[in-house]
């Protein structure tokens, strides 16, 4: 039987003439490639100047159009692809010169003239720039001139300069064809060579030498080499005479320089129990003809001196009359999961250390985890919780159905919410729990971490804060209320009791006019001056009763008051004021009725003080279940992030306390110069909200 060692020895002898041939038509096909690589290079070079002088003719056609542009309209922006493109072009034109080979001198040229041409258009647009800046220049007159034409000619330029490069191209990209063709048929050549002579070789001397040695040879090697974990495969004296890829990989042996040598030397391992080296396994099992199995505590060190977690067996090799005549080595590295099990146990360390409630469940809810933070909220112990449901243990009250929970955690990886859980102690604790999902490898089910933060206080103090707000919204409206009350208690006295007394004053006074001779002339003057004060002092007894608390809106309603200020408004400011209101009035109750109109004086006043406008449009009509004010001016408006100063803080404020008092609301919408528009909706039938008296 011969031999594997001889075999390959022959083998080499037999193949050494194959590989000289093979070696320089190798040689031939890689100058093959560089010369093919060389002109593809000039190709791309050709590619890369064409595109350039292509980028350079679509930024002069920019600047061009942005000439123009500017020319026929004055916009300033359509200076911007012209501005850029004065920073551009020298470069560009650097970079492309450069790029042109220096035996293209007639190229070269050609660049220049370009360039020349390109500074005279440039002079001649920045003229023309000028002269449409300081208003000289007619529209026409770029179009009509020289420009034109000067930009003309720089395209023509560049168009013949790329004809010029797009000929190269194509005469370049030719001889590059030619070289591939060469190439190609050089390799079909040696392929087909090769081919032949390892067919001819396989059929002569493979029955020569051993068919069967080989096949069988070849199928022990595939068959562990197939092996998806390290194998080492040993003679009768713990040499090696097989190493599969994996096990190249893990030690750093490669198999042609493993083979032969002792294991020890490319097995290397210490193993932290027995403190035996692979030698020393080997020669068990040779004795023993035992598999030895070491799962834990045991490195490799590789050739390169780095050490490797692995698990590993050995196991004898017998030969059909039972003769030991070899052993063989199976690990794997399980570096990996020994940094899992290690990242593992410090995230638990790390979990135990926060003060938060921390504990893991799988999709179930069963707990897997409980830190000393869920120990010391919620009261169970980690033996108490282990294994149980959190949800049942804990009496949970979820914001939403735990089935869609679990969709939103499959879906999106996590969850935030604010839960109740019931304490060992039977405390309930709002808690705000964050969920993160974590998938499993493998087969393994994703798990839950749930992270707890107790906000049980600062949700008694939110609900404090809310009816405390609640109390003083209450409060505000009682204090409105009996605002209008006084107002309107001080303009019915006003009215009825000083109003009453000055119109008596006036009678007898007007009577003793008329009673007084004709010859008392002074007398007669001094008592028409006084009768002519009271009647100023009964227009502004009524001026302050309707500033107070206008009679029309008792007395008419809502339109006839909102017509009445809009004439008073445009009296005396000289602004003028379209109104348009419904035919019949609406029916408000008065304190709707009374906040509607008193926002549509703050939307009057905040016009006199802010908007410089010279029209106000109003519309009051009704819309479904709802009262709608419009109030649009055509002032200088304002940016409506600043609408509180616009309009000053405490008028606006107030204006959407009246609304909200009412069950409504107030929007305001503003551009700078466009004007203001204040939309009031308050509805109809809503009643108002109790008040609370103080």
């Amino acid at each position: 039987m011969l031999k594997y060692p001889e075999f390959r020895s022959l083998l080499r002898r037999v193949i050494l003439a194959p590989i000289i041939v093979t070696s320089i038509l190798s040689g031939f096909l890689l100058w093959e490639t560089f010369d093919l690589n060389r002109s593809l290079k000039w190709v791309d070079q050709t590619d890369q100047i064409i595109d350039q002088s292509g980028d350079l003719l679509r930024m002069l056609v920019d600047m061009e159009s942005g000439t123009r542009g500017y020319i026929v309209t004055g916009d300033e922006s359509f200076l911007q692809h012209y501005l850029d493109g004065q920073k551009k072009v020298d470069t560009k034109y650097h970079s492309l010169y450069l790029m042109v080979a220096s035996n293209q001198i007639q190229q070269q040229q050609k660049l220049r003239d370009f360039y020349s041409g390109y500074k005279e258009w440039s002079a001649y647009a920045g003229r023309i720039i000028d002269l449409r800046r300081a208003g000289k220049a007619n529209p026409t007159l770029y179009e009509n001139q020289q420009g034109k034409q000067k930009m003309d000619a720089l395209r023509a330029q560049i168009l013949d300069f790329q004809n010029v490069e797009i000929g190269l191209r194509t005469q370049r990209v030719q001889a590059a064809h030619l070289r591939w063709i060469l190439m190609v048929t050089s390799c079909l050549v040696l392929g087909l060579g090769f081919g032949i002579f390892l067919a001819l070789f396989t059929r002569y001397n493979f029955n020569k030498l051993g068919t069967r040695l080989l096949q069988s040879e070849q199928r022990w090697t595939a068959t562990l080499g197939s092996i998806g974990e390290a194998v080492i495969a040993t003679d009768s004296h713990g040499r090696i005479i097989f190493l599969n890829q994996v096990a190249a990989a893990l030690t750093g042996w490669p198999s042609e320089e493993a083979q032969n040598l002792p294991v020890g030397d490319v097995f290397k391992i210490i193993n932290e129990k027995s403190g035996m080296s692979a030698d020393d396994e080997v020669l068990q099992v040779l004795e023993e003809r035992q598999i030895i199995t070491v799962a834990n505590n045991v490195a490799l060190i590789t050739r390169d001196g780095r050490e490797i977690p692995v698990e590993h067996s050995a196991a004898p090799i017998l030969a059909r009359e039972g003769k030991v005549i070899g052993v063989v080595l199976v690990f794997r590295d399980v570096a990996e999961r020994r940094q899992e099990q290690i990242e593992t146990a410090e995230q638990a360390a790390l979990l135990e250390l926060t003060q938060d409630s921390v504990f893991v469940i799988d999709m179930k809810g069963t707990v897997l985890f409980w830190s000393r933070g869920a120990e010391a909220l919620l009261g169970y112990t980690k033996e108490q919780a282990d294994g149980k449901i959190s949800h049942q243990l804990l009496h949970t009250e979820f914001p939403q159905p735990m089935e869609e929970i679990s969709a939103e955690l499959m879906r999106a990886g996590h969850w935030e919410g604010d839960l109740i859980a019931t304490a060992q102690d039977g405390r309930r604790i709002v808690m705000a729990s964050r969920w993160a999902l974590q998938w499993g490898k493998r087969d393994q089910e994703p798990r839950v971490l749930v992270i707890n933060n107790d906000i049980t206080e600062r949700k008694r103090g939110e609900a404090s804060l809310v009816m405390q707000s609640e109390q003083m919204r209450a409060f505000a409206e009682r204090l409105q209320w009996v605002r209008e009350e006084d107002r309107k208690r001080v303009a019915r006295d006003l009215h009825d009791e000083i109003g009453q007394i000055l119109t008596a004053i006036k009678m007898d006074m007007t009577w003793m006019t008329r009673h007084l001779p004709a010859s008392e002339v002074e007398i007669r003057a001094r008592m028409a001056e006084s009768i002519q004060l009271i009647n100023d002092g009964v227009k502004t007894v009524r001026n302050i009763c309707s500033g107070l608390r206008p009679g029309v809106l008792d007395d008419l309603g809502l339109a006839a008051a909102i017509e009445w200020q809009s004439s008073e408004f445009a009296a005396r400011n000289g602004v003028e004021c379209k109104v348009t209101v419904p035919p019949v009035d609406l029916h408000l109750d008065g304190d709707r009725a009374t906040a509607t109109f008193r926002i549509f004086q703050e939307c009057l006043t905040n016009v006199t003080r802010h908007a410089q406008a010279k029209s106000v449009r109003v519309d009051l009509c009704q819309e479904e279940e709802s009262i709608l004010l419009i109030v649009e001016d055509d002032g200088i408006g304002f940016v409506e992030s600043g609408s509180s100063n616009a309009l000053g803080s405490l008028g606006l404020l107030g204006m959407k306390e009246r609304a909200q008092f009412c069950g409504g609301d107030v929007h305001i919408t503003s551009l700078p110069g466009k004007g203001t528009t204040v939309t009031v909706r308050v509805p109809v039938d809503t009643p108002r909200a109790e008040r609370v008296m103080i």
